[in-house]
């Protein structure tokens, strides 16, 4: 046992261990909050860090925009001195400009927008148009590696990109300016009063455009003749050759060739060529296991046409041949198809899995492009021009694509499309495209919204019915559009 001296001699040992002990863990406890701290410290810092650089690369944006605006101002009012002969300050220097010298053409400017109330609305949507052919046009060469602004010859290189774009946008917007609205011409209404079923797929002019036939689930097909029909606008025009068919028609097309020379695909997957000079049925394919949706003759070759078909095949004929002689296996239900402008070995593909293919048929086994962004069923895929395509979807929306790189150069939207073949028609840059508000709709290929729309309710507000466009078409070098709606009515309409 432990005396009482010893005892105490134990605990004040054990009193300056506990001190010391307490010591260090309060230096410790300091310690760790300064380490803690730190780190607090460190994170704010590199934050502001971050974020000062962010709005550094702003700025830098914002001062490289102005500059560019600055450069094209400049361009835009050398051209404007040149046309109107009027001297302009330039833009770019300080002090505000000489309000006689903008007078001439503020004047005009107000004049057109009162004649042209419909530019009034078009111009703050220039942005995206703007930007997007600015890149394209006059900032993708500088951005290429190695590319010095400093050096003369770029630097020339620019100014006549920029000159180049500037001319462009300039005759895109009097495009535009032309047209201020949709006109009603005549009427062609549905003259089978006991047929339930009066939908119109598809409409389509000859190759020297005097005569345009129609095609749809009454299983008929009528030709009409294009100047009576706007002649006698004032009695109910009739067809010039009526043809009936066995199944429902979902397609038609011209030969680009032969003007009497017309193929339709229908409900049952049969691909037929007719002779409307004759009236007879001269060629009949029957390949397909289900439903043919889209029949299409190439513009370069007379001989070749090819359809597309919920099993998921393309099938190329040969009208000197009885059987195809080419398919084209693909992974989803096929409901467009379109030959290349100039270069019949090539095709535009339009499927039910979102997608659109551009095919090489000396290659078929697989796409040389895929387009990809629409989020459903591609319902139409047009070539605007060699190297851009045009897709429509159940999306309710158009793409435009170019073909080159498979990007997406614009999205067009306005209509609404989500369930039926609305039509797709396309002439220069402007866009014809049907919707499920019964109305037709007018896109000119600059602009991400429509310009022109009409109705074919009384009033464009009211919708009441459940009828929708059904097809739609260009009639070629012309300003005049064809439309039906799903109740048989189709409508001759011009683009003044």
């Amino acid at each position: 046992a432990l005396n009482i001296d010893e005892s105490l001699a134990s605990n004040e040992k054990l009193n300056k261990i506990a001190s010391i002990f307490r010591a260090k863990r309060s230096l410790q406890n300091r310690s760790t909050a300064a380490a803690k701290n730190e780190l607090g410290y460190e994170m704010f810092y590199y934050f502001l860090q971050y974020t000062k650089a962010k709005q550094v690369q702003l700025l830098r944006e914002v001062k490289s925009n102005i500059l560019s605006l600055d450069q094209d101002l400049s361009t835009v009012r050398r051209r404007l001195e040149a046309s109107t002969g009027i001297g302009l300050r330039d833009p770019t220097t300080t002090g505000a400009p000489d309000p006689r010298q903008l007078e001439v053409i503020n004047q005009r400017v107000r004049e057109d927008l009162r004649h042209y109330p419909h530019l009034t609305s078009i111009l703050p949507r220039l942005d995206n148009f703007y930007v997007y052919n600015k890149n394209v046009s006059v900032l993708a060469g500088s951005k290429r590696k190695g590319w010095d602004a400093s050096n003369s010859v770029n630097e020339n290189i620019q100014v006549k990109r920029r000159e180049q774009y500037v001319d462009g946008v300039a005759e895109t917007l009097l495009n535009i300016s032309k047209h201020h609205r949709l006109k009603f011409e005549v009427e062609i209404p549905y003259g089978d009063m006991m047929q339930k079923s009066a939908i119109i797929s598809s409409i389509g002019f000859n190759s020297n455009h005097e005569c345009f036939a129609t095609a749809g689930v009454s299983k008929r097909i009528k030709i009409y003749d294009f100047k009576n029909v706007m002649e006698d606008r004032f009695r109910i025009p009739c067809p010039i050759l009526e043809l009936t068919w066995r199944s429902k028609l979902s397609d038609l097309d011209w030969n680009k060739q032969e003007k009497s020379l017309l193929a339709t695909s229908d409900y049952d997957g049969m691909i037929s060529v007719w002779d409307v000079d004759s009236g007879e049925n001269i060629l009949e394919y029957d390949e397909h296991e289900k439903r043919a949706w889209s029949v299409n003759f190439s513009k370069t070759d007379a001989s070749l046409l090819a359809s597309g078909s919920d099993d998921g095949t393309v099938k190329v004929y040969s009208t000197k041949q009885n059987r195809s002689v080419l398919t084209v296996e693909t992974m989803a239900n096929v409901c467009s198809v379109q030959y290349h402008p100039t270069n019949f070995h090539y095709m535009a593909i339009g499927c039910s899995d979102h997608q659109a293919y551009v095919y090489d048929l000396r290659n078929p086994n697989e796409p040389v492009v895929t387009l990809s962004g629409h989020k459903r069923a591609i319902s139409y895929a047009a070539y605007s021009k060699d190297n851009e395509i045009i897709t429509a979807s159940t999306d309710n929306t158009l793409r435009l694509w170019n073909v080159n790189n498979g990007e997406t150069k614009r999205v067009l939207s306005g209509h609404e499309n989500q369930k039926h073949f609305v039509g797709l028609a396309l002439k220069d840059d402007w866009v014809a495209v049907g919707s499920e508000t019964n109305e037709l709709f007018v896109y000119n290929k600059a602009l991400d919204s429509p310009i022109h729309r009409y109705s074919f309710d009384e009033s464009s507000e009211m919708h009441n019915s459940n009828h929708f466009i059904s097809a739609t078409c260009w009639k070629p070098r012309s300003d005049i559009i064809l439309c039906a709606s799903s109740d048989g009515n189709l409508r001759v309409l011009r683009l003044e």
